[in-house]
Parts: structure tokens; C-alpha cells; sequence
């Protein structure tokens, strides 16, 4: 029972007094009850969601309604556009002092992800101190005028308390702003868990219609948003322990702190609080990265446990953490049961469709000429290899490839469409459990495909630390022991076990990623730039708009409708930039990059491949750019020229005309030198002119964080064979462009017609693509002598130098995989470790690496395209832009340092003006994929 005496207050004090009860238990809840907000108080919550709204609808509609691509949007893209990268002056010489491994700068968000986060910050402040914390019960704002009516949260017989609370409003009190931070905060809880999804319908930013910005693009912000909800959180819990510390029972004296702990709410709410600072701090970047698994699982199990609880503890507004866990468990639902099905848990696996051999062109009749159409029907040009083995469904072949790096082929059971350039969740069994990690895609959904390869899942996976490095070492170890398949995973019986490679369980969740919003095809020009296993977004979409620019509708290849000779399809060139460590690295896309050169004429796409790994032949002084100015260096193995001094270029031009085709392979295209850039192999790392902003080292535009660079045994002699045999290929090309040329003035002066041999089939490559394949082999298994170019040197298997330690069987494409011995390889038992350091066969032969014959083929031809040397992107962009018919669109992904200098050179070209005279060059659109989980 309560008391007769009550102390005396002012009718408008912001301090209302709580009756006495005998009872401690009685007299904390009438206390909280009486310093609960009033129901017009939660005013603010509503407001941020319009807010929220508001600016949501504005941005749809400029998405939807292409006014990013007007002079008001292209203003804001490049001021928005930029990111900075930032590293400790003189760091790099201090690690290279101390042996310290490499360590990439430290990245910043773009300007667009901070003013979005200032955006949200300063909303969320002014929502919780600006105006009066306790608006009076009666009031009629947004019609919320209906009296307070809380129930306590005992079922003990006490007099309400409710008719006690202040019937006016209060502008400031410690428990007014506290009550007025944890309804902000409750109200943040929906938005950071949409900030976090991945799968439309939930994750509604993901949706076509409104943003089609994913997780990959909205990650930066769930985390900060989350770091937001705790310090506004914190602010509340500040707020209340003041006013509890400060107010005292009558009769006893003790404050309101000591009771607090009675009442099962204020319980709930510290539960509730631990929770998400233990969520927080398991979210910072070192323990996530160095401990993923164990961040992902409490990441799974706090979420909801801190959402519950906070609606224990405030269930007046319970309906925000209502909100978030809906989205939270119906995306969760929604996924998993996508899942199952991709997967094959609700049917049977079928066994691949028949794989279709590649022959040449069939014709009509006898001496029936070749069809000058073009676009070629759709039923056509497909990425298609001759007798490649197609894993069974559920499983992923993997291989080992340079670089420690792992190459995964999957084709899942059920069916799986994706956009280009877009990233699944790869889960292995063998490896973990539970886990699943990001991987970028670099195949193309071909939904016509006649074989399961159109829809094959490809993966490079780079081995760092944990999971992929787990991947490495279990992959190198059966490899070693002559495995086909993972121990205890059982093949379906009617599938051959694969010549090369390992076979193992796999599953994949997906697709994610903001490249499906790309619309490649709206704009003439597109460049596409990468780093290092980055090169996957890469691959991806060039297989895309190759298949494009032959002829296929884009809406069968998991893109936007559109194609070669279609309305709206502008797209006339494609230029692919890829930046690696190694010549090895090639391998990782060589098979990808020959099939597409095959399908599109060099007019139309250009291939670049940047080896930075490299360091010219030591010069200085005069003498070096004396030998400039005289004749190009020969290129003897491994030296390699220094780069030509702007000051002495324009003299050498003039005399390297003359130089034999034999010459340094660097020195043969002025284009090539004008894009390129070896200062760094100077030895100073700060530049004059540098584009990051601090200083710069060369795997700042190739290698990700914790990338290893340790090569297997044969993986150098396979590097300089590649370099090799590129120079030899551009020493043909140079030969036969001579000999065309001098043959072509000769008959020019008799009034012959010139016939230019390998040019003339490659125009007839781009006017007969109706019978053309990518890839096409004589009866003898090899290459068609149609897409063989003249300046084939030597293939790469025919080298008087062996590739020492390479295993590369020589069995012609048609074979059967099935009947292709596998290599006899057992490891002693005393190295049955995880370590590849171990690996060690009985004959103490180590670890080797095996490639097949037809991707030697490939590699050797995409290595007339590789080069030493960094380029100058900034040139490469511009060059792009004066060339271009229209708008320009660049998608790059790579490191963190690529991203941003990338980044720094379109917003440069970027040009409002030029938009409003009507010349759409000044266009730049971008995409990347740079998601960091």
C-alpha cells in the first residue's frame, strides 16, 4: 500500500515524485513507470523513418529516372565518386628495414558512403536533443494524442501509477533524454539490419526498383550504423544511471540504483546492452579478420538475442525490434530455402548433358562461301571448350594454379542464374562445416548454353590466412597423393573421376553483389580494369559483352536485354586492363581471355596484361638515356629495358624505326610505352606526382591483403617460358607486319589488290561469326589453323627449354578425360600434414605444377598480350575517352590502392560541360567490386 504523504512538487517540475510503497519492488515499478515516455514522445522515431523515406524515393527515382547521367548528377558523381587510401610516411622503408611483410595502406570509404554516414549521424542527433524530450500526453502531433497507458511488468495488485505521470511537456531532464535516445536507438534497429541483408525481396535497397544497391556496397554503413545504435545506446543507458544516482527513496535514503535491480526490466536492458557491446567489439576489423568464424557464428547468435532483449525491456515500442527481426529471420527463411534447392536437398542430381565437340564450320554445300552475317544467330556463338571435364552437380573440380591459388568449378543441381561480375558464398565441406566465404564469379550465365558449362560457377580463390589457406593445403595434400576426390565424399557412380584436379563437396549461396544494376551495354565505351585475382569481376563481364558484341540478347546471359545490332545496345569497344604479380598469374585467365579475343575482332576489344613483378636491367647516368636515344634495347631472358624518359622519347622514335623485329618487345609500340610506368623499380617509393596520396608500393595495385607470394616448385621457370614466349609472339607479329606491309606497297604500285593475310581473317572472323566458335579444332585435336593468328611462335610445349617441374601431358583435346591416366603420386606417411612445406612425394619429388595441353595453348597465345611494367590508368582512361562515341562506363576490382586510383582518374575525366554541349564523353560511369566482409 502506498503511503498518505507525498512530498510537494512544482506542478512543471521535470522531476515527478513517486509515492511511497512499502514494498521495494512496488516502489521501483510506480518509479519507472512514472519516467516512461509518453506515447506523442516516440514522435521523433517516426520522423527519422520519413526522413528515411524521403530520401530513399528521391534517390530511386534519379536511379530509375537516369538523371545521374545529367549535368547536376554528373557534378555530384565526381566530387562522390573519390576515396582515399592512407599509409604511415616512410612505413614502407621501415618494414623493408625491419623484414616485415607487406601491409596494404589503410582504405577510406568513398565521399558518397561519408556523407551518407554524416547524414545519418547528424539526423540521428538532432532527432535525440533537438526540441522538448516529453511532449505532453494530450498532445495531437501525427495524431498520436492518445493518453499514455503503460502496464507495469508485474502482475502485483499496486495503485496505478500512470494518472502520476507529467500531464505537460518537458524540455530536458537526465530521464527525458535518456527515454529519448533508446527510442532513437530502437527505431535504428530495422535500418542497420537492412543495411546487413543480402537477398531481395528483404533486403529492400537490393531491390530493381528502388536502389539495386546490395550488401557488397551497404556493409560500411550496417557496421557504423551499428557502432551508432551502441553509442546512442550508451547515451541512454548514461542518462538513466545520472537520474538514478540522483534520485532517492523517501524514508530509506538509498538511490534509485539500489532498487533498479529488482525489476526484471532493468535486467532485460542490461542483458540486452552486454550483448551488443560484445557485438561491437567482436565487429572491429582485427578480430574479424583474424578470427571470421568465430565473428560470424556470435554474430549469428547475439543478433537476435540483443533484439529480443531489448524488446523485453521497453515493450511499448516493441514493434522496431519487431520490425528488424522479421527482416532478420524472413531473409534468413527466404535464403535457406533458395539454398536447399540450389543445392539439390529437394531433388535428385542429373547427370551433365552430353558435352558438345567444337568442329569447324559446317557448309552448306561443296565451295559454298562463308556467311558475311552479322550478328550471328543467337543459337551460335557460345563460350563453349572442347571436351573439358563437367564436374558432377554439388561438386567443385579444383585445381591448383600460381600464386597459391586454388581454381573452382562448380555446377550446381538446381538452377542458378547470375549477373556478371557478381559474388556467391562459397561453402566447402571438407574444409568447414558451418563457414562460407565471398568469392567474386569470373563465369558468365549462359542460359542457352547446349552443355551445363553455360551455367558453371568458376572461382579463383587466392590462399591468405584460415579458410583459404586451409583450402590450399588440403587441395595440395591430395593432390599429392594422386586423389581425385575428397575421403568420405562420395561421386554418383555413373560420373568419371577428372585427370587432373580434386573433386569436392561444395555448396554455394547466392548471387550478391550491385554489379547486376550495371547496364554495360548503354554505353559505347567500356574499360575494364583489374588487379590480381580481382580479375574475376573482370572475366565475368567480358564474357559478357563479348557474347554480346557476337550477337546474344543480354537477358539470356543474366544481364539487361540488349545486344549487337538490338535497340539500345550501344556498346562498340571494350578495352581489359589486367594488372598481375607474376607472368605464372596469367594461367589464372588465359583459357577465359583466348576464347573471348577469339569472338571479337582487336577492333573491338583490346587486351592489356601489366606484370609488375619485374625489374629492368640496372642503368643510370647518361649512358642509359644514351642507349634510348640510339636504338631499343634487346631484350636477352631476363632483362628488361628501363622505361624511355619523356625528354628522350621523341628522339627515339625517330631511330627505333629501325630496329629489328627482335628487339625489345617494350619498345615497339609508343602507345604501350605512353601507358606504362617503371619508376617504382627505382628504389625511392615516394613519387613526385603520386596518385594515392602517400607512398606507393607495387603490390598496392595487385595483391589483397594477406596474399602470399610463395610459389610452388616450376612456378618461376613457368614464368619466364610465358614472358618468353610473348616476346617471341610480338617479334612474329612485328615480322609479319613488315612482310605484309612491304608485299602491300608492292602491289599497291602495280594496282594489285593487297591481300593481308591475318588481318584479312580476322575481318572475315568478324564478318562470318555465324560460323565461327570461340574455339574450333582440326581433326588432328589442335587448334584450328583459322584462329591460329601468324604470329604464333613456338607453342609453349615445344620449347627448346623444358619448363622444369611443369607436368603438362600433351594428350590432344578429344580424349576422353576419363581414359586419361591420372599421375602416380603418394606421399610418404611421415608427411601427412596440413603444410605444404611437407609435401614431399617418395621419389622426394615435391608439390608440381600440371597443366593439360590446351591451356599451355592458351596461355601462350594471351602471353603476346602480357608486359612488364605498371600503367599509367590515368592515360588509359583518357585515351578511352577521346576515342569513345558516347558515354563511357568503367568496372574495375582489385585492391584497395587500384580502387582509388581508379577512382581519383575518372572523376578527373568526368566533365559537366562536356555533357551540356550534348557530348556524352564527358559520361563516366562506374562500377566495382570491392566488398570487404
Amino acid at each position: 500500500m502506498s503511503s498518505t504523504t507525498t512530498s510537494v512538487q512544482s506542478p512543471l517540475t521535470p522531476n515527478p515524485t513517486t509515492p511511497s510503497y512499502s514494498n521495494d519492488l512496488d516502489w521501483i515499478t510506480a518509479y519507472l513507470t512514472i519516467h516512461c515516455s509518453s506515447n506523442p514522445s516516440t514522435v521523433y522515431a517516426y520522423i527519422l523513418w520519413v526522413a528515411i523515406a524521403v530520401v530513399l524515393v528521391i534517390y530511386a527515382l534519379f536511379h530509375l529516372a537516369g538523371l545521374r547521367a545529367r549535368v547536376l548528377g554528373a557534378y555530384f558523381t565526381k566530387w562522390s565518386l573519390r576515396r582515399r587510401t592512407w599509409r604511415k610516411k616512410h612505413s614502407l622503408a621501415e618494414a623493408k628495414r625491419k623484414g616485415l611483410p607487406y601491409k596494404p595502406p589503410l582504405p577510406f570509404p568513398s565521399n558518397a558512403q561519408l556523407l551518407a554516414l554524416s547524414v545519418l549521424i547528424i539526423a540521428t542527433m538532432l532527432l535525440s536533443f533537438v526540441g522538448p524530450d516529453y511532449i505532453a500526453p494530450n498532445s495531437t502531433i501525427f495524431g498520436l494524442g492518445t493518453p499514455t497507458t503503460t502496464t507495469p511488468a508485474t502482475k502485483r495488485e499496486i495503485p496505478p501509477a500512470d494518472n502520476l505521470a507529467p500531464q505537460y511537456t518537458i524540455q530536458k531532464a537526465w530521464w527525458t533524454s535518456s527515454n529519448r535516445t533508446g527510442i532513437v536507438a530502437f527505431a535504428l534497429f530495422p535500418l542497420c539490419v537492412l543495411f546487413a541483408l543480402k537477398a531481395p525481396p528483404f533486403a529492400i535497397f537490393a531491390l530493381p526498383f528502388v536502389l539495386q544497391i546490395h550488401f557488397d556496397k551497404l556493409a560500411w554503413l550496417h557496421r557504423w550504423s551499428g557502432r551508432l545504435i551502441w553509442f546512442v545506446t550508451t547515451l541512454h543507458v548514461v542518462f538513466w544511471s545520472v537520474q538514478l544516482f540522483e534520485d532517492r527513496r523517501d524514508g530509506t535514503g538509498k538511490i534509485a540504483y539500489t532498487y533498479a535491480w529488482d525489476f526484471q526490466r532493468f535486467i532485460f536492458a542490461w542483458t540486452a546492452y552486454g550483448l551488443m557491446t560484445l557485438l561491437v567489439i567482436l565487429s572491429i576489423k582485427p578480430i574479424r579478420q583474424a578470427h571470421y568464424e568465430a565473428f560470424y557464428f556470435m554474430h549469428v547468435i547475439l543478433i537476435p538475442m540483443t533484439i529480443v532483449m531489448s524488446a523485453l525491456h521497453h515493450p511499448q515500442v516493441w514493434w522496431w525490434c519487431g520490425a528488424a527481426l522479421y527482416l532478420w529471420f524472413g531473409e534468413r527463411i527466404w535464403r535457406g530455402a533458395w539454398w536447399l534447392h540450389t543445392n539439390g536437398f529437394f531433388g535428385s542430381v542429373q547427370p551433365p548433358v552430353p558435352t558438345v565437340s567444337l568442329g569447324p564450320p559446317a557448309k552448306s554445300g561443296a565451295g559454298a562461301e562463308e556467311s558475311s552475317q552479322y550478328p550471328p544467330p543467337l543459337s551460335v556463338p557460345h563460350l563453349l571448350v572442347p571436351e573439358r571435364y563437367i564436374p558432377p552437380p554439388g561438386f567443385a573440380l579444383a585445381e591448383l594454379l600460381p600464386g597459391r591459388t586454388v581454381r573452382l568449378r562448380l555446377i550446381t543441381p538446381g538452377y542458378l542464374p547470375w549477373a556478371p561480375g557478381q559474388h556467391f558464398l562459397l561453402g566447402i565441406p571438407s574444409i568447414c562445416r558451418f563457414t562460407t566465404h565471398p568469392f567474386t564469379v569470373a563465369s558468365v550465365c549462359d542460359e542457352q548454353s547446349p552443355t551445363d558449362e553455360g551455367r558453371e560457377l568458376d572461382f579463383i580463390v587466392r590462399a591468405k590466412n584460415g579458410w583459404s589457406k586451409d583450402l590450399w593445403d588440403a587441395l595440395a595434400l591430395a593432390v599429392s597423393r594422386g586423389q581425385s576426390s575428397i575421403s568420405g565424399e562420395n561421386l554418383p557412380g555413373s560420373y568419371p573421376l577428372p585427370r587432373r584436379g580434386v573433386l569436392m563437396r561444395a555448396y554455394v549461396d547466392g548471387p550478391f553483389g550491385s554489379a547486376e544494376r550495371a547496364r554495360w551495354g548503354a554505353h559505347s565505351t567500356v574499360l575494364l580494369v583489374t588487379g590480381g585475382s580481382g580479375v574475376c569481376f573482370g572475366l565475368s563481364v567480358l564474357q559478357y559483352l563479348c557474347l554480346c558484341l557476337a550477337g546474344r540478347d543480354g537477358s539470356h546471359l543474366g544481364g539487361h536485354k540488349g545486344g549487337w545490332g538490338k535497340p539500345g545496345f550501344r556498346t562498340t569497344r571494350v578495352r581489359f586492363v589486367w594488372l598481375v604479380r607474376e607472368f605464372g598469374h596469367i594461367q589464372w585467365g588465359a583459357s577465359i581471355l583466348r576464347r573471348c579475343m577469339a569472338m571479337v575482332p582487336s577492333a573491338e576489344l583490346q587486351v592489356e596484361i601489366f606484370v609488375t613483378n619485374v625489374a629492368p636491367a640496372p642503368q643510370s647516368g647518361p649512358a642509359a638515356i644514351a642507349s634510348f636515344t640510339s636504338q631499343a634495347l634487346p631484350m636477352k631472358d631476363d632483362n628488361l629495358t628501363m622505361p624511355i624518359p619523356d625528354f628522350a622519347r621523341a628522339l627515339g622514335k625517330q631511330q627505333s624505326r629501325s630496329a629489328s623485329p627482335d628487339d625489345d618487345d617494350g619498345m615497339e609500340s609508343d602507345t604501350w610505352v605512353d601507358n606504362m610506368d617503371l619508376s617504382y623499380y627505382s628504389g625511392d617509393y615516394v613519387r613526385d606526382n603520386d596518385e594515392l596520396g602517400h607512398e606507393e608500393h607495387v603490390l598496392d595495385l595487385t595483391n589483397f591483403e594477406g596474399d602470399n607470394d610463395t610459389a610452388i616448385p616450376g612456378e618461376h621457370v613457368f614464368s619466364l617460358s610465358i614472358k618468353r614466349e610473348g616476346r617471341l609472339r610480338r617479334a612474329n607479329t612485328r615480322r609479319q607486319s613488315m612482310i605484309q606491309g612491304t608485299q602491300g606497297a608492292k602491289q599497291r604500285q602495280l594496282g594489285m589488290r593487297v591481300d593481308t593475310g591475318w588481318n584479312q581473317s580476322m575481318v572475315n572472323m568478324a564478318d562470318s561469326r555465324t560460323h565461327l566458335s570461340p574455339l574450333e579444332y582440326g581433326s588432328d585435336g589442335s587448334p584450328s589453323s583459322a584462329l591460329r593468328s601468324p604470329n604464333s611462335a613456338a607453342p609453349l610445349l615445344n620449347h627448346e627449354h623444358p619448363m622444369s617441374g611443369l607436368r603438362s601431358p600433351v594428350s590432344p583435346p578429344h580424349e576422353s578425360s576419363s581414359h586419361r591416366p591420372r599421375r602416380d603420386s603418394a606421399v610418404s606417411q611421415m608427411s601427412d600434414t596440413r603444410s605444404l612445406a611437407a609435401l614431399v612425394t617418395k621419389e622426394s619429388e615435391q608439390l608440381q605444377h600440371d597443366l593439360d595441353a590446351q591451356e599451355m595453348e592458351d596461355v601462350g597465345v594471351v602471353a603476346e598480350h602480357a608486359r612488364p611494367g605498371k600503367p599509367r590508368l590515368d592515360r588509359i582512361l583518357a585515351d578511352e575517352v577521346e576515342r569513345a562515341k558516347g558515354s563511357i562506363i568503367v568496372g574495375c576490382c582489385g585492391p584497395t590502392s587500384l580502387n582509388a586510383m581508379m577512382r581519383k582518374a575518372i572523376a578527373a575525366q568526368i566533365d559537366p560541360a562536356r555533357i551540356a554541349r550534348g557530348d556524352m564523353r564527358g559520361l563516366i560511369s562506374m562500377i566495382s567490386e570491392d566488398f570487404e566482409y
